[in-house]
């Protein structure tokens, strides 16, 4: 008899829950959503208006209200997985009472963000969890002090059925290198430092920070990248550029896996826990300055044919070598039958 996974979380495409729902599908899995934010716009009042103030105010008896909408699709799912993304919006309460409710269902945390953009709810709600799963090596203890029992490093990883090489244009049609991601200042900063080579900059509105002046205006192209989108604009560069900044340090981020699974030739800053996955000079490249960055991109525009052997190696290794959402699910899977096991030893 399959299994049956409970998510919660985003179930829009692209999305890393719908992802994982992808994944666990293919395992053979039941996979059952329920969405936080669909949940506030059943139980707020006051419409959109009432909608918009509650992501600004907690209004305590209409979040009650939502996540009584939880516990009624646990009472029917009755799953053996409770995977609950990020926690935004979940009450360390309700998970209390799903633990009553369906004493047999394992409850996994996938955490993706640093800890540094927890707030005392989600905190709290850590304790309740069988296994919390953190993206990046360097936050698992900050995870098991703030309470979080059985904390467990699961990097992200490449959605093949988005994530995929997309045939590239002409090799003197393409810009030199490219950015995929939202404006941030370190990465502002960073990319002006490269802008003297052909730059294309894919992000949302947040691009218009940028100082007046700035030659990343024109770099910028107006348009955010995601799914498959983001493989278009990954072959459209010779070089796709990894940057990191303060808040997801020392990752690995999403594009760690993304570039390679579209083939693009990335180049990376360097950080130790991307170096414990890849090898640099054979699955990626890295940089620490801003003067390593130019220097390699100088390099490497100059020599297509290793960008080429680099670019391979690194989609053979990312997707067919453990580290798709499919391979991540088998992961989680394995676990829910060590935690189930233990639960039994223990008398749970």
């Amino acid at each position: 008899m399959s299994k049956t996974v409970l998510i919660v979380g985003n179930e829009q495409p692209s999305t890393l829950e719908a992802s994982y729902a992808a994944a666990f599908k293919k395992l053979g899995w039941k996979v059952v959503f329920w969405e936080p934010n669909s949940a506030m716009h059943l139980t707020t009042r006051g419409g959109k208006l009432g909608y918009l103030f509650s992501n600004f105010v907690t209004i305590e008896p209409w979040r009650q209200k939502a996540s009584q909408l939880l516990l009624r699709a646990v009472k029917i799912a009755q799953p053996d997985l409770l995977l609950v993304i990020a926690t935004n919006g979940i009450r360390p309460g309700t998970l209390g009472q799903i633990k009553a409710l369906s004493p047999h269902t394992i409850m996994y945390c996938l955490y993706p963000d640093s800890p540094h953009n927890l707030d005392n709810e989600r905190i709290l709600s850590f304790p309740m969890f069988n296994r919390l799963m953190t993206s990046s090596p360097a936050w698992q203890t900050s995870f098991k002090q703030l309470g979080a029992n059985n904390a467990t490093y699961l990097p992200f990883a490449a959605d093949s059925l988005l994530h995929r090489p997309i045939t590239q244009n002409p090799s003197n049609s393409l810009t030199d290198i490219s950015f995929i991601g939202d404006w941030r200042l370190e990465r502002e900063q960073t990319l002006e430092a490269l802008a003297n080579f052909n730059l294309q900059i894919w992000g949302g509105k947040r691009w218009k920070r940028v100082q007046k002046g700035s030659p990343l205006k024109k770099a910028w192209t107006g348009q955010v990248a995601l799914g498959t989108d983001f493989a278009k604009a990954c072959g459209q560069s010779k070089i796709s550029l990894n940057i990191m900044d303060a808040v997801t340090w020392p990752g690995p981020n999403m594009r760690t896996f993304e570039l390679p699974a579209c083939r693009a030739f990335a180049l990376a800053e360097r950080t130790p826990a991307i170096l414990e996955i890849f090898k640099e000079g054979q699955t990626i490249e890295c940089f620490a300055s801003a003067t390593e960055a130019r220097d390699k991109i100088a390099y490497y525009l100059k020599n297509e044919t290793l960008r080429w052997k680099i670019a391979a190696a690194s989609y053979d290794f990312v997707i067919n070598q453990g580290h798709t959402y499919l391979d991540r699910s088998k992961q989680i899977a394995n676990w829910v039958e060590v935690d189930l096991q233990r639960n039994k030893f223990n008398g749970q």
